[in-house]
């Protein structure tokens, strides 16, 4: 315990002195309040959300829309099932969903619609005020984060909102890159023909290079505004 304790006062040291905010929430109450807090301080309206156990386990979508936020999941399986609100239904009244969504008719063709929900999710991320991921590594030494997915749809998440948050359980935190790439092996052990995700994204800071002036640079230099929120869920 003392010895993961150390490991995030130095994380937390790390990505301080890189610019990030860092919030560490010993209970999920306090998470939620943060966020909470966060998006009425922000002013923040719409979000984008890759896939996170931590978001399920504080019930964020719900925590957000009770003030006033629209999420969007970014992945296309959860946004379709978002639209679909649970419901099974036939192809053609998820075509009429998602043509609801995107204001243009689209047709039954799983191609079409695929192609239409991508469109949507683009449109999504660039108008965000606040993008949400989970990392499932972070390193003390570097203070460095490390999300593993398969689809690509956090590391747009985290590029295009104008504000990124990550979630992260204080357990994830290991001491340097060689324990990463431990941690990131072990998440394929013993599972036949499972190998490493197909993104693993290694986010260290916001990009200030040269703080560029103008709308066309505004996207290139990614989110302004980096936050991490911890939470001690033991």
């Amino acid at each position: 315990m003392a010895e993961n304790a150390d490991l995030i006062n130095k994380f937390t040291g790390e990505v301080s002195r890189l610019g990030t905010k860092v919030f560490l929430a010993e209970t999920p109450a306090d998470a939620v309040n943060y966020i909470v807090s966060l998006v009425r301080d922000r002013g923040i309206k719409t979000a984008v959300k890759a896939n996170s156990e931590i978001a399920v386990k504080l019930e964020l979508n719900e925590n957000l829309a009770g003030c006033g936020v629209r999420v969007t999941e970014t992945s296309i399986v959860q946004w379709t099932l978002q639209l679909l609100k649970g419901k099974d239904v036939p192809a053609d009244e998820v075509a009429a969903l998602i043509s609801s969504a995107i204001g243009q008719k689209v047709g039954t063709e799983p191609s079409e619609m695929l192609k239409a929900a991508r469109r949507a999710l683009k449109e999504a991320y660039v108008n965000a005020d606040l993008g949400i991921t989970e990392a499932d590594i972070a390193i003390a030494m570097t203070g460095s984060l490390i999300t593993l997915e398969n689809e690509g749809n956090a590391r747009l998440a985290a590029a295009l909102p104008r504000i990124h948050l990550t979630l992260l359980d204080a357990s994830c935190v290991v001491a340097d890159l060689a324990a990463a790439a431990e941690k990131i092996k072990g998440t394929s052990a013993g599972i036949p023909g499972h190998k490493v995700s197909t993104f693993i994204t290694h986010l260290s800071a916001r990009n200030t290079t040269g703080n560029m002036p103008g709308a066309f640079f505004a996207r290139a230099q990614g989110p302004a505004e980096e936050l991490i929120l911890m939470v001690n869920f033991h």
